[in-house]
């Protein structure tokens, strides 16, 4: 038997179970910051020359998700939890007095990119590009952070931010009636202009969306560089690998229901079942 894979084996762990549209499976933010790095290349690849056609540069810089390690400067504190004693002490220096061993100080954040759009002319930033990650939508002084910086850019410097939100969950970095019921949208902040959502039903192919930049837009296929970076990072394959396309394994199971559970499921269990297939023909 060749240890290779077919071309018709390649193409289904590049497509995956859900061919254009997304991978229910693969919002769990194990199998979700990969594609969160590679969809971002993606998009920068899809936007460059239509942006430079029109006199603006994309690159990748720090997200507004990264915390930076410090409190937003507006922060909200549950009365009903005991506040912690945090008088300074050097923990390194105790352990070297008792002859232990205190390890090494370890920081690392996850590291999150956005798209930055600015004026080839004059460098001013125009346009921020956000893929929403699952990891930075569950502690609310996070998402707190988030909004506060992206309220700065917005009102002091009339910068327009897109948010893409495609992970389910119980939160959102925006919330308002349209978005607290979909499954994922994408949020379009246009200063003077407020928020336009663009709602993105389950099991369905991401929409075409309209990047703002100064009274100016550009088409952006969502769906495009989705796909590009879920074939370029292998997800189908990894989520496989690991056996994880099992019920039990599907993000936030509350929002859906039993037959699009079953749907899923049935997806799976086919595109598995001709992976085999074609295993054994090799």
């Amino acid at each position: 038997m060749s240890k290779g894979f077919s071309s018709a084996e390649q193409k289904l762990y590049r497509e995956g179970p859900f061919p254009n549209q997304m991978d229910s499976f693969a919002e769990k933010a194990r199998f979700f910051h990969p594609l969160h790095g590679s969809m971002i290349d993606a998009l920068l690849q899809q936007l460059q020359m239509p942006l430079m056609t029109k006199g603006y540069v994309a690159g990748r810089e720090t997200s507004l998700q990264i915390a930076e390690g410090r409190e937003p400067d507006i922060y909200v504190r549950r009365e009903d939890i005991p506040s912690v004693n945090k008088t300074a002490w050097n923990y390194k220096l105790a352990a070297e007095e008792i002859l232990a061993e205190a390890g090494v100080k370890v920081q690392d954040k996850i590291d999150l990119s956005a798209i930055h759009i600015r004026d080839a002319e004059s460098g001013s930033l125009v346009t921020i590009i956000e893929i929403v990650s699952p990891g930075n939508k569950t502690r609310n002084y996070e998402i707190l952070a988030y909004q506060e910086r992206r309220s700065r850019l917005l009102l002091e410097q009339g910068v327009n931010i897109v948010e893409v939100d495609l992970t389910r969950s119980l939160k959102r970095l925006t919330l308002n009636s349209v978005t607290k019921t979909c499954f994922y949208h994408v949020a379009v902040y246009v200063p003077g202009d407020g928020v336009h959502v663009v709602e993105i039903d389950y099991g369905e192919r991401l929409p075409r969306i309209a990047l703002p930049l100064r009274a100016d837009v550009i088409a952006v296929e969502l769906q495009n560089s989705y796909s590009t970076a879920y074939s370029n990072t292998m997800t189908a394959w990894q989520i496989q690998y690991e056996e994880r396309y099992t019920k039990d394994d599907l993000s936030f199971p509350s929002t859906l229901t039993e037959q699009q559970i079953e749907s899923a499921l049935q997806a799976v269990a086919t595109w598995q079942a001709e992976l085999k297939r074609l295993a054994e023909t090799r």
